[in-house]
């Protein structure tokens, strides 16, 4: 039973120390989601930019076509000619103000796209800092884990020392099987597979004196009244 008790303790010890790398795992996708959603955002202003950058040159091509239309318009030889250059300057006036307007509409684009990138960023702290802080919990856990498994297994062994080789073999063969070799029996029932007892085996486990396996699973039985009846 103390063996049994043992090897409880150390697979659960086991457990958590095998869960560590694929919590912090977990936790790390966090900031991964968060530098993407960065990366992301990042992205798009730049894409706003260069599309502003764009339209600051077709601006720049406007204007120098109305500077042109301009100079044409002094040099006007006829009242109709005159008048096609006049209409054509209002075109390309209005041209190059929807233009400023898409340009003004792309500076506030921007504006957005920078909030974002700053709302990004504070993100990105804001989960760096809660991994390095939960990682720090969990090195720590898992150092206590660790010791207490070196523990765990020195105390097995000297149990194992104590215990007669025929009987560690059935014990070994059982936990191997069922990830758990000694059970109690409560009333006629095995706590391991449920099955009930015949009624010898449940008086060979009350006398206390000899080795009696559940006939269905095979694990070691053993009556806690009896255990606790017995001397220490």
């Amino acid at each position: 039973m103390a063996l049994g008790d043992v090897d409880r303790k150390r697979a659960e010890a086991q457990s958590l120390i095998d869960a560590v790398p694929r919590v912090l795992a977990s936790r790390s996708r966090n900031s991964r989601e968060a530098q993407a959603t960065l990366e992301a955002c990042q992205a798009k202003l730049k894409g706003f930019r260069t599309h502003l950058k764009t339209l600051e040159l077709d601006l720049a091509d406007r204007e120098d076509a109305l500077s042109k239309a301009n100079g044409n318009l002094l040099n006007a030889k006829t009242n109709q000619e005159y008048s096609l250059l006049v209409a054509e300057i209002a075109r390309k006036r209005e041209e190059k103000g929807a233009v400023e307007e898409r340009i003004l509409e792309q500076y506030e684009v921007i504006k957005q796209g920078e909030q974002m990138v700053t709302d990004a960023e504070a993100g990105l702290e804001a989960a760096k800092s809660e991994y390095g802080g939960f990682e720090e919990r969990a090195r720590t856990e898992l150092a206590g884990h660790q010791k207490e498994l070196e523990a765990l297994d020195e105390r097995r062994d000297q149990i194992r020392r104590s215990i007669e080789a025929e009987i560690l073999k059935i014990y070994d063969r059982v936990y191997k099987a069922h990830g758990e070799a000694i059970v109690p029996c409560e009333g006629s029932t095995c706590q391991g597979c449920f099955s009930t007892l015949t009624p010898n085996d449940r008086n060979r486990l009350l006398s206390g004196r000899q080795l009696v396996f559940c006939k269905a699973c095979q694990r070691i039985l053993y009556m806690p009244e009896v255990v606790h009846a017995s001397p220490s």
